[in-house]
């Protein structure tokens, strides 16, 4: 795969159809079909040519820390329920979550710690390595080999601490090629130093991508986040909170952006205050090794729906997963430094609360602009220069589904 990075978007990628570029005229003018935001042909073609064909992205891999540790995660857009868990040999293995019997999902989510995974409707058991490990009154099974019916593996990798999955069968790439020119960036990306994590998630009444898009550029700050974010964000020298830098790589993409250095919290915002002051003082006694740089990206997004956000006092990774051509569920996590006082403790319970008040604003706005588009009124909207980031990724989404419907015309 054909992936480095680069200053600009226009590099080549293949995601298993063939070399490709990202679509020139979205590219070029930023104008995007309004029906790719609900239309149920381009959902369908979406879980066809993206999800089941990509890497996507389920936990950091210390989540898992034990032998019999285990996540639940469901990618709704495929109807796939994925098992993953750490071996008694100390692998992560991934599993379809379907028991081989008769179909019952062998495990609740989403996640636990197991010896063994017993399915609660007829009892057959799986060893943590999938293999089957008992059929209750098996002589009623004379023709069935046991060695035959583990639970369905899935393809799984791990790069810096990310565990990622693939649905296909026999991915056309490994995860290291799928990352490409991103991967560097990933690498330093790292979450160790973050031990105590918050997890949010919510069902959104947007396509997807209407959800990503905020995440992915800074132009709405002012208007949408005054009364959270915007005055953290914006400054007079960057009134629309833009990207100081843009980088492209493949399908990837990374931000980083200027911030506001010279940011206060109010001194009536006394929670808020409070927090910042614990949450800096809990920075300062904790760092080291694993600090992000001035170079440190704001924003890396991993095609097609993972993004990571680092941070001196924790890190945020979230992702839109499709569950509808017109509805989404975003889930989130959290990772700062284990909290030790109460204060502490305290802190940190306002910043994640401060993060998803942020992120109702956004909800709210997609909502909103969800209606819009599929009413119908208008056939494209338009993402402007300082919206390259969505710009990116709606070009390259082009791009695949245009290359997946020539596949299968050629193979018709």
């Amino acid at each position: 795969m054909t992936n480095i990075l680069s200053a600009t978007p226009e590099g080549g990628f293949d995601l298993g159809h063939g070399m490709m570029m990202p679509d020139a005229a979205i590219l070029r003018d930023g104008r995007v079909a309004a029906d790719s935001f609900w239309s149920v042909a381009q959902h369908a073609a979406e879980r066809d040519a993206i999800y089941r064909r990509c890497w996507l992205y389920m936990v950091r891999a210390e989540d898992l820390p034990e032998p019999g540790d285990y996540v639940v995660r469901d990618v709704e857009i495929c109807g796939v329920s994925v098992l993953i868990v750490r071996g008694k040999d100390d692998v992560l293995r991934a599993f379809h979550n379907v028991c081989r019997h008769r179909g019952m999902s062998v495990a609740d989510g989403p996640c636990g710690k197991a010896e063994a995974f017993r399915c609660p409707y007829h009892s057959w058991t799986f060893r943590l390595d999938g293999s089957l490990k008992a059929i209750p009154n098996q002589r009623c099974f004379p023709s069935l080999d046991a060695d035959d019916l583990g639970l369905v593996p899935i393809e799984i990798d791990v790069f810096a601490g990310f565990v990622f999955i693939n649905l296909d069968p026999q991915p056309a790439f490994s995860l290291r090629a799928f990352l490409g020119g991103i991967a560097p960036l990933l690498e330093t990306t790292t979450l160790v130093p973050f031990t105590h994590r918050d997890s949010l998630s919510y069902e959104v009444s947007a396509n997807w991508k209407a959800g990503l898009d905020p995440q992915y550029e800074g132009y709405h700050v002012g208007t949408v986040h005054a009364l959270t974010i915007r005055e953290i964000s914006v400054t007079p020298a960057n009134p629309f909170s833009e990207f100081r830098k843009m980088a492209f790589a493949g399908p990837h993409a990374a931000g980083w952006s200027q911030g506001n250095p010279g940011w206060r919290p109010r001194a009536e915002r006394l929670v808020q205050s409070f927090a910042v002051q614990t949450m800096g003082a809990l920075a300062g006694r904790v760092a080291g090794e694993g600090y992000p740089s001035a170079e440190t990206p704001a924003s890396l997004a991993i095609f097609p729906n993972f993004m990571i956000h680092p941070g001196a006092g924790g890190w945020f990774t979230q992702q839109h997963w499709p569950l509808t051509a017109q509805s989404h569920r975003w889930t989130a996590h959290y990772y700062y430094h284990a909290p030790v006082t109460a204060s502490e403790r305290l802190a940190i319970a306002q910043a994640t609360t401060f993060a998803r008040d942020s992120g109702m604003e956004d909800f709210m706005v997609m909502a909103r602009q969800q209606k819009g588009l599929a009413s119908g009124a208008t056939e494209s909207f338009y993402y402007g220069e300082a919206e390259m980031l969505p710009r990116h990724r709606a070009a390259v989404i082009r791009s695949v589904l245009n290359g997946a419907q020539a596949n299968m015309r050629s193979a018709a």
